[in-house]
C-alpha cells in the first residue's frame, strides 16, 4: 500500500511538471506559426522573382540586354535559397514542438486519474 501511494505521488509531481511544460510548447507554438508564415511568404516572394527572371518577363528582357542576366539571376537564387533555408528550419522547429505537445499530451492522458486513484488509496488505507 505505501508503495502504491509513494509511485500515485510521484505521478502526480510528473503530471504537474508535464501540464507546466505543455502550458510552455503551447505559448511558443503560436509566435513560431506566426513566423513561418511570415517567412514562407518571404521565400515565395523570392520564388516569384526568380521566375519572373527565367520567363519571358520585361525585368528579364532589361537583364538580358544590360548584359547582366547571370548575374541577377544567380543574385535572386541565392535570396531565394536563402529564404528557403529559413522557412524550412522554421517550420521544422514547429513540426517538432507539434509533436512534443502531441507526446506531452498523450503522456497526461495517461495520468488523468492519478489524483482520483491516489484519494482512493488513501481512503483505503
Amino acid at each position: 500500500m505505501k508503495d502504491e501511494l509513494s509511485l500515485l505521488q510521484t505521478q502526480m509531481t510528473y503530471k504537474k511538471r508535464l501540464e507546466a511544460m505543455l502550458k510552455e510548447l503551447q505559448a511558443q507554438q503560436e509566435p513560431l506559426r506566426q513566423k513561418v508564415a511570415r517567412l514562407e511568404k518571404i521565400m515565395l516572394s523570392e520564388q516569384r522573382d526568380v521566375d519572373r527572371l527565367e520567363g519571358r518577363s520585361l525585368s528579364a528582357f532589361i537583364y538580358i540586354v544590360m548584359g547582366k542576366m547571370d548575374e541577377k539571376l544567380d543574385e535572386e537564387r541565392r535570396e531565394y535559397y536563402a529564404a528557403r533555408v529559413k522557412y524550412e528550419a522554421a517550420a521544422r522547429e514547429l513540426e517538432a514542438i507539434r509533436q512534443d505537445i502531441e507526446n506531452t499530451e498523450e503522456d497526461l492522458s495517461d495520468l488523468a486519474d492519478c489524483e482520483a486513484r491516489y484519494a482512493q488509496a488513501l481512503e483505503n488505507k
